[in-house]
């Protein structure tokens, strides 16, 4: 009696179409929740660098009984600023002697742009936050 032993290595065309299925439907999970993360995770950049450009008015205020009615004016290197890691750009909106309004916009061309949901962020000098997406996205 001959048995033949089925020494069979490698895979086959089914298993490997199998296989690029399943990683074909993990990546249409995974890409999308990943881009949202990435977007809200980028969101800070924003918050962080409205704060600290707030804190510098109230420092302009205190030295010279008004704010300020430009970045370069606080001592920064450029009007509109960017933010520290480069989504947003900084700028004082309508600027008067005992108000202004801080705007972080996303800058075109960077993924911040596509920011659907809270777009621009707001900070006046009452500390009212705000953005395009309600207050929710501070």
């Amino acid at each position: 009696m001959i048995i033949k032993m089925n020494n069979q290595k490698g895979f086959s065309l089914i298993e490997l179409m199998i296989s690029v299925a399943i990683l074909g439907i993990i990546a249409a999970v995974a890409v999308p929740s990943f881009t949202s993360f990435m977007t809200k995770t980028r969101r800070a950049d924003a918050i962080t660098i409205l704060t600290d450009v707030a804190s510098e008015q109230q420092r302009f205020f205190s030295d010279n009984n008004r704010y300020a009615a430009d970045m370069l004016e606080l001592g920064y290197s450029a009007d509109p600023l960017p933010s520290a890691e480069g989504w947003y750009s900084i700028s004082v909106d309508r600027p008067t002697a005992t108000s202004y309004i801080l705007s972080a916009d996303p800058i075109a061309g960077e993924p911040q742009e596509s920011d659907a949901e809270c777009g621009t962020f707001t900070l006046n000098s009452g500390g009212v936050k705000d953005s395009d997406g309600g207050i929710d996205c501070w």
